[in-house]
């Protein structure tokens, strides 16, 4: 297991991807899995940069593996809950002109992920999304 406290800025997402870069070769799991896990991250990291208004500390981002699963574990401390395993879905089938903004950076989490967990607890929030480790 390796974990990281990220500044609550886009800016951190260079150093986010680094530090996956770094997780998986320590690893040993293929580069390319690194497509997804910054996916998820980047979509995870900025909702909860933009949306966690009273957030004021680091993020932290916690990657593990588990066989042939990469487990992804995003924490956000002293935030309003956002479970986002409850969010709406997202019909994209419908034209972009008759679909409501937002949520489809998470339909996208929820469409490569293999499972989402949600945990709030004394106003921390933990987002782990597991995802098959790609040969």
């Amino acid at each position: 297991m390796m974990e990281g406290r990220f500044k609550r800025d886009i800016a951190s997402l260079d150093a986010i991807f680094d530090f996956v870069a770094e997780f998986l070769a320590q690893q040993e799991i293929p580069p390319d899995n690194s497509f997804y896990a910054n996916l998820v991250i980047e979509e995870l990291f900025t909702n909860m940069v933009k949306y966690s208004k009273d957030g004021i500390q680091d993020i932290a981002i916690r990657l593990d593996r588990d066989g042939q699963r990469l487990v992804i574990s995003l924490m956000d401390f002293n935030v309003e809950a956002f479970d986002i395993t409850q969010s709406r879905e997202v019909d994209v089938d419908r034209p972009m002109s008759e679909r409501k903004a937002g949520g489809l950076g998470i339909h996208f989490v929820k469409q490569v992920a293999d499972s989402v967990h949600y945990e709030y607890k004394d106003r921390n929030s933990t987002i782990t999304v597991t995802k098959r480790i790609e040969s």
